[in-house]
């Protein structure tokens, strides 16, 4: 029987790559004994790394949705396993930045090794113009995943609006 909708089935792939991912970071988190979020978090400090500007426990705790005391215990454990320092920032001296360690990157190059050289392997399989095509796709399906999460409302939302 076919689907009604005409991308259905590309539906079901981007869902089956996510759980994959999924899976293939539960394994590495539970191979070295870390938690999924530990990971999450790790791979979000990353970001300001790139990008030259620091992450707050804050902000780190609003981006994984977590609680303070959440936060702070998940901050604790990563600072007390070698993969996270916290320090002052420069341009506000009341705030803690965190920092990712060259333990943690290391450790990260580890354990993503594999997955990044079957990727590349599979990678190896497109030309340039289909791999332009498919990054543009993954950046808007990405800013589509964003703006659908920011309109999301509670259950008491979509109670009073009924």
């Amino acid at each position: 029987m076919k689907s009604p909708h005409p991308n259905a089935q590309l539906f079901v792939s981007m869902r089956e790559f996510t759980l994959e991912s999924d899976r293939y970071v539960d394994k590495v988190a539970s191979l070295h004994g870390l938690h999924r979020t530990d990971l999450n978090a790790l791979g979000l400090l990353i970001r300001p790394t790139r990008q030259g500007s620091g992450m707050t426990p804050g902000r780190l705790g609003d981006a994984l949705n977590l609680s303070s005391p959440a936060t702070t215990a998940l901050v604790d454990r990563l600072e007390r396993s070698g993969h996270v320092t916290r320090h002052r920032s420069e341009s506000d001296r009341r705030q803690v930045d965190l920092a990712m360690t060259d333990t943690a990157r290391g450790v990260g190059r580890q354990l993503f090794a594999p997955l990044a050289a079957e990727m590349g392997a599979a990678l190896a399989n497109y030309t340039p113009a289909e791999l332009a095509l498919v990054q543009r796709f993954l950046d808007e399906m990405t800013t589509a995943t964003a703006v659908a999460a920011a309109h999301l409302k509670g259950p008491e939302d979509v109670n009073e609006a009924g």
